[in-house]
């Protein structure tokens, strides 16, 4: 919603004062210009807010929170991206939430969370076994609580998510 009202705020700052000064000149534009002007604004806004998505949703993280995986997205909608693709989603890891279970030292369990632009942020619980080099993820809402997540978990290569065992196993 700001989004819009934005870029409408930045269509009357841009394209305002290019009317009022011709209406006070009394010089005529060419019909053209007034809905250039508002397009190529609205376009250079656009990209704008998406190129930085990323690092302004980092940015806002507290220190505690890690980035450890950025994915980049090119499409043909947006052909600049294929010269610098954006970033369309991460993985980041709560160090607050990284600990281990007295029963099973080799594991540790941690918490990260997927972010993706216009998309519900998805809380994952983060198994890793350091000595076997395996990891599980699993939707924190799959977990019920006081159930242990060792019964649900579903153990995968250190060599699928290779970003996520080496920020955990590191030696």
């Amino acid at each position: 919603m700001w989004d819009i009202i934005i870029a409408l705020c930045l269509v009357a700052v841009v394209c305002g004062p290019v009317w009022a000064i011709s209406r006070y000149l009394r010089v005529d534009l060419p019909k053209f210009v007034l809905p250039m002007l508002a397009g190529i604004s609205l376009l250079t806004f656009n990209a704008y807010m998406r190129y930085t998505w990323g690092d302004r949703t980092a940015a806002a993280f507290p220190p505690e929170v890690v980035v450890l995986k950025e994915y980049r997205f090119s499409s043909i909608f947006e052909p600049w991206t294929y010269l610098v693709p954006r970033v369309s989603h991460f993985i980041a890891a709560d160090t607050t939430q990284t600990r281990t279970n007295e029963e099973h030292p080799e594991i540790i369990m941690g918490a990260t969370v997927m972010m993706q632009e216009h998309q519900e942020t998805l809380n994952m619980t983060v198994l890793v076994n350091c000595e076997k080099d395996i990891v599980a993820v699993l939707p924190t809402k799959q977990i019920a609580q006081g159930q242990n997540p060792l019964e649900l978990a579903q153990w995968s290569g250190k060599n699928e998510f290779p970003y996520i065992a080496d920020f955990y196993c590191k030696k």
